[in-house]
Order: structure tokens, then C-alpha cells, then sequence
């Protein structure tokens, strides 16, 4: 149930920000993940060269699995998924009362190996993805914009 609590509140704001089309360029107050590692820094100011890898996809914007502790986030990014939190008082009380600690997770991933044919009528897809990704979002995604196809 804890998982399900923060992935919610995660989702929540992972939702407000594809909403407003920041979910995949740095904001001023981010915390910000390098690709494939479990590095993250905050970002309190945005340059052209942050943006420039994000856009290379060397790094990522992340949202928080809440609990816990502080926010690494700072600014308008911590008063967002504060205010997001602090409308299902519920989960977000809950999880810090069950001990769960903060922490951080990338809003946007690579899919790894991936793999498109067809064969036939039919058409295959295949990808890896990493701990805590789950496909049916992905799917999702690729059908709700099936220009990414």
C-alpha cells in the first residue's frame, strides 16, 4: 500500500507537469537525475547547457516518492508537489507516519533495447526498462501519441 501511496502522489505530479509540458525541461528548483545512474543534483539555476542535455536525454527532470525529510527540490518545483501532497493529506501523512523516507525518481525514462517490427497484421514490441518503470504506462504513452511510433 505504501508503494501504491507514492506512486500516486508521484503520478500526480508527473501528470501536472506533462500538463504544462515541463516534465522533460529543467525548471529552476529541480532536481535533476543523470542518465542511467542514481545521480542527482538540484538545480536552482537553468542554463542553456542543462537544457541542452536534457534535451540529449543525458539527464532528467524527477519528482518526488514521498515521505520522510526535506524536499530537494526548492522554489516553484517544491511548492508544486508540496501543494500537490498536501491535496491527499491521507497518503502524504500516511507514508511519512509509516517511515517511508523521501526520495527522488527520474519523471521521464529511456526505454532500453528497443525493439519494432511487424509480421503481418501483426507488430511486435519489445523494451527493457528499469527498477520501478512498468510497461503499461509506456504503452500507454505510445498510444495516447502514436506519433512517437
Amino acid at each position: 500500500m505504501l508503494s501504491t501511496a507514492r506512486s500516486y502522489l508521484f503520478n500526480s505530479v508527473l501528470s501536472a507537469r506533462v500538463a504544462d509540458g515541463t516534465w522533460c525541461v529543467p525548471q529552476p528548483g529541480d532536481v535533476l537525475n543523470l542518465e542511467g545512474t542514481a545521480s542527482r543534483f538540484a538545480a536552482t539555476e537553468i542554463d542553456d547547457s542543462l537544457l541542452a542535455r536534457a534535451e540529449a536525454g543525458d539527464l532528467h527532470p524527477t519528482g518526488p516518492l514521498w515521505g520522510r525529510g526535506r524536499l530537494e527540490s526548492s522554489g516553484e518545483v517544491a511548492e508544486r508537489e508540496t501543494r500537490i501532497a498536501a491535496g491527499c493529506p491521507d497518503l502524504a501523512d500516511g507514508l511519512v507516519q509509516a517511515g517511508a523516507s523521501h526520495e527522488r525518481r527520474p519523471l521521464r525514462l529511456r526505454l532500453k533495447e528497443p525493439e519494432w517490427r511487424t509480421e503481418g497484421d501483426a507488430a511486435w514490441l519489445s523494451f527493457s526498462l528499469p527498477r520501478g518503470a512498468f510497461a503499461t504506462s509506456v504503452l500507454r504513452e505510445l498510444f495516447r501519441h502514436p506519433t512517437l511510433v
